[in-house]
């Protein structure tokens, strides 16, 4: 019996749904319900499937059972089947993993680029896709014919791999099909516009079974399909109906807002009884579904887009890679610590909070237990943080050699009784909790059963297993409400709603950018009977066409901006349209965008001299006990910066640094070494010392240079017991390097010291309650001014002599250009350390001629004017103290941000979240005082 050619018939998807329901309702009437259908249905889509279930149900209000409406792949393999083969499609984690191993078999230098094998492996699946096969495959007209090769011989062993996992590729089950086509029953091919060449000879050879195809479009897109169906005679066509939907777009500022505005749109029609809406884009990455979900749940319904969670997101995926990748990195100490937030199972007890507090003042930044095991004067965190580092290294020990999907230790149990046990699964290392954390430790065991069907071993496949691991996403339970469809537009595909909002409709997004690819450009595709990548014009109006089509009013969206600065354009399929602009849609009518909200917070309370300036006269009292006692250090601070003295020294706010695995010292460090190297040396060197060295200049005397070299070297060495190097040829470099500015240093200060008659005598004098040791003077200079005997505590680098007169000298690191202009400084009352200290000198030794200047520890031949006399700053400095201790003690604190003149955000604590800093306006305004003192003052601006 010769089968007449199937008919193709030309309509929207809701037209094809109900035709197909039409035609398989009818040809059921009157049979026996328990008899098989007459003819299966193929789709292209769910919601292709849906659709048409929908219809049947409709037209049988009783039920149906045993209709067959199923994807190409699903009848492939339902054929293959039947005809007695149980072939086993590889995974996306099979395929994934065999490219990878593929790629180190074959020795070519694009093999080494980072990411080449997803590139292979996108490209095989082109190749496949496109219905050839590596055999007989020729590289003859090629762009790059040898690069080809190298790239064949990757998928050659792909394929073995696959095959040695037991699997095939998707598109040898079509293969398969082809064979037992004959054997299907009689079918519907519904709704496709277009198909690889692997599906279309699935398709050609089913061209017998096949009564009827209903094709959803015949725009240009979809000629070729319609031609490749292979004498097949179109029974009727029905165009698009001119105007049939309406459409509007809305412009919005940000993305974030787009969403959130959306939503609500949506919430209104959910509240107006309107049940059929859907959300659609291009494409919605993780985060988009996030948020469509957030917002969807703060207006009271939910969409039917689970939220994904990345594997190595949660919780024990994240310490899973955190602990493969620890040995590695060198034990980072934040890895280490959030290996027990994430519920490590060690046997080491430690509170996390307090050994992260102790080791970033200890500056330990990593290390294995045998780096910091030199550590002295060790607290107890630190003796259980260096236990769990120990712990830690015996777990990861032998990761090299052995299997990736197995860790080189002992189970717990046996690690705990001291004897060997078999390495512990990956998911058995951590704390399960939730019904969340028991889907990912079922997917660390899944992509551990994996690894081991591969027989993997060694070093290399470290990356792999990382890799297997951060594909996989774990899926969270849909929140309660009424659900709205949301999904990218080839999942809309079949669907028909009343309300379509389409979003993400900017430049770049509708339509994709798409790239050429790399390893088969379009020219080797034409050669090769490949399917070309083009630029996807075509497909992407053909996809915004049947939305249109599938809705009755369609809402498209942009946002135009990211939020960052960046302007984004609206695509150019909403050309055309009246586009309005972002409003809120609150049943209170417009109200301002909540990004205005704390701008406006800002305006109205800025500038009232109130607690939210910290004017603070509520406490004055409590101000005036606490500051009796401070140091000209905590002085200078208040005269750069009122607000930063107020968070450091009366709140006690401390910023405790992340440490970095820094190849220098840090510079704060580098200082106190500099300054402890000068005392040393300066204390040992006699009045006959200094006067042949001054005779020898421009170079130190040998001894004294060897001297020096000593002094630097045991410096250097116990700094080192205490903060292991991360790198000792770096610190070697660091160490030769202070020998030789330092020899220059004190060529250039013993030739000062010479010219200007001076002497130094005194060496880190302290004054007042030292808690670095005994005082040099115990009574602390006191200072009255506004109204409270101030007293004043500290320690002075150096004091010379030099005839009726004294000096104090503050050694600074570096070049200490923010101290230049010193004196101006001075009488600013943004640098008051040295003239505090000069101060105090001028009472302890009861002389009146008292001159302070700065040292630059590395010379320039720049001129600074770090030198100032105490009498003639004297009188401008008790004016300046009594300013400040009168403002203390009122409780006025303004902050005064400013990283120019005398930069007072340098070593404040709050700096990062300073509003005045950070907001423009009160910033310009505050900084036309110049300074505190200015501010506190009266003065005019």
């Amino acid at each position: 019996m010769t089968r007449s050619p199937a008919a193709v018939l030309i309509a929207p998807y809701r037209e094809i749904a109900a035709a197909v329901a039409a035609r398989l309702a009818a040809a059921r009437e009157g049979s026996d319900p328990l008899d098989a259908w007459a003819e299966e249905v193929i789709v292209p889509s769910r919601g292709m499937a849906e659709a048409i279930s929908n219809e049947l149900l409709v037209r049988t209000p009783r039920g149906v059972a045993g209709v067959q409406i199923r994807f190409l792949d699903e009848l492939a393999r339902a054929l293959v089947n039947d005809a007695g083969a149980f072939p086993r499609a590889a995974s996306d984690a099979e395929r994934r993993l065999a490219m990878r191993m593929a790629v180190r078999t074959v020795q070519h230098p694009m093999m080494e680029g980072r990411g080449v094998a997803a590139m292979l492996e996108r490209s095989y699946r082109d190749l496949r896709d496109s219905g050839l096969t590596l055999d007989g495959l020729s590289t003859r007209g090629l762009r790059n014919p040898q690069r080809t090769q190298a790239i064949l011989r990757a998928f050659a062993e792909y394929e073995r791999l696959i095959a040695q996992l037991g699997a095939i590729d998707p598109a040898d089950l079509l293969a398969q099909a082809e064979r037992v086509a004959e054997h299907a029953r009689p079918q519907l091919l519904a709704g496709f516009y277009d198909m690889t060449g692997a599906q279309m000879r699935f398709v050609q050879s089913l061209m017998p079974r096949i009564a009827a195809v209903w094709i959803p479009t015949d725009m240009p897109f979809a000629q070729p399909f319609i031609e490749r169906s292979g004498g097949l005679q179109p029974a009727g066509s029905r165009p698009a109906e001119a105007g049939r939907y309406v459409s509007d777009a809305m412009s919005y500022d940000t993305n974030h807002a787009e969403l959130r505005e959306v939503c609500a749109h949506v919430a209104e029609l959910l509240e107006g009884g309107e049940q059929s809406i859907a959300i659609t884009a291009r494409s919605l990455d993780p985060y988009a579904i996030h948020l469509l979900n957030r917002f969807a749940a703060e207006h009271g319904f939910a969409t039917t887009l689970p939220d994904e969670i990345p594997l190595a997101a949660h919780r024990i995926g994240r310490g899973v890679l955190t602990l493969l990748r620890l040995r590695d990195r060198g034990f980072p100490r934040g890895e280490v610590l959030e290996l027990v937030r994430d519920g490590l199972l060690a046997r080491t007890r430690i509170d996390v909070d307090r050994a992260d507090y102790e080791t970033r003042r200890a500056h330990i930044a990593g290390g294995t237990s045998e780096e910091l095991a030199p550590l002295r004067n060790r607290s107890r965190a630190l003796d259980e943080y260096i236990a769990l580092v120990a712990e830690l290294e015996e777990l990861t020990s032998g990761l090299p050699s052995y299997p990736a999907a197995r860790l080189p230790s002992t189970s717990p149990g046996s690690r705990e009784a001291g004897k060997p046990g078999s390495p512990p699964e990956l998911s058995s290392l951590f704390r399960v909790e939730t019904e969340l954390d028991l889907v990912a430790a079922a997917r660390l065991d899944e992509i551990a059963a994996l690894f081991r069907r591969t027989g993997q071993a060694g070093s290399p496949v470290l990356h792999d297993l990382i890799d297997a691991i951060e594909q996989v996403s774990l899926t969270q339970p849909p929140s309660a409400g009424p659900k709205v469809w949301a999904g990218d537009v080839m999942r809309f595909r079949g669907r028909s709603f009343a309300h379509v909002f389409v979003v993400r409709m900017q430049d770049d997004v509708f339509p994709q950018r798409r790239t050429e690819d790399p390893l088969f450009p379009d020219s080797d595709r034409r050669v090769l009977g490949m399917r070309e990548i083009g630029d996807g014009r075509a497909e992407e109006e053909l996809l915004l066409q049947l939305v249109r089509e599938s809705a009755a009013h369609v809402h498209f969206s942009f946002a135009s901006g990211d939020g960052f600065g960046k302007v984004l354009r609206p695509s150019r399929y909403l050309r055309g349209l009246d586009v309005a602009t972002d409003f809120s849609r609150s049943k209170g009518g417009l109200k301002p965008a909540p990004t205005l909200l704390r701008p406006l917070q800002l305006l109205v309370r800025s500038g009232t001299r109130s607690v939210f300036d910290s004017y603070l006269p509520m406490l004055a009292e409590t101000f005036r006990a606490r500051v009796q006692s401070v140091t000209p250090t905590q002085l200078e601070d208040f005269g750069e910066c009122p607000q930063k003295f107020f968070f450091k020294h009366l709140l006690g706010v401390q910023e405790v640094e992340h440490p970095e695995r820094e190849l220098q010292i840090h510079h704060r460090e580098k200082g106190s070494i500099d300054h402890k190297i000068l005392e040393r040396f300066y204390r040992a060197l006699s009045s006959a010392e200094l006067a042949n060295a001054a005779a020898a200049l421009p170079r130190l005397p040998d001894a004294l240079a060897a001297r020096l070299d000593t002094i630097i070297d045991e410096t250097f060495d116990e700094h080192e017991q205490q903060f292991p190097p991360f790198n000792r040829t770096v610190r070697g470099i660091e160490r030769r390097a202070t020998k030789r500015i330092l020899r220059e240093f004190l060529a250039g200060d013993i030739a000062e010291l010479t010219a200007s008659e001076l002497e130094p005598r005194h060496f880190e004098y302290r004054f007042g309650v030292s808690r670095r040791g005994a005082s040099d003077h115990p009574e602390p200079f006191i200072v009255h001014a506004g109204g409270v005997p101030v007293r004043v505590e500290g320690t002075i680098d150096r004091i010379d002599y030099g005839g009726a007169g004294l000096r104090i000298v503050d050694y600074k690191s570096g070049k200490a250009i923010r101290h230049n202009y010193l004196p101006e400084k001075i009488d600013r009352g943004v640098r008051l350390q040295l003239a505090l200290y000069a101060m105090a000198a001028a009472e302890f030794f009861d002389n009146a001629n008292v001159s302070g200047t700065i040292k630059p520890i590395v010379t320039g031949e720049q001129k600074f004017k770090f030198a100032f006399v105490l009498e003639e700053k004297r009188a401008t400095l008790l004016e300046t103290l009594e300013i400040f201790l009168r403002a203390i003690t009122g409780g006025i604190f303004p902050a005064f941000p400013n990283d120019e003149d005398f930069n007072s955000c340098k070593y404040c604590p709050v700096s990062h979240s300073c509003r005045t800093r950070h907001d423009q306006e009160e910033r310009y305004a505050v900084q036309q005082h110049r300074d505190p003192r200015t501010l506190l003052g009266g003065g005019a601006p």
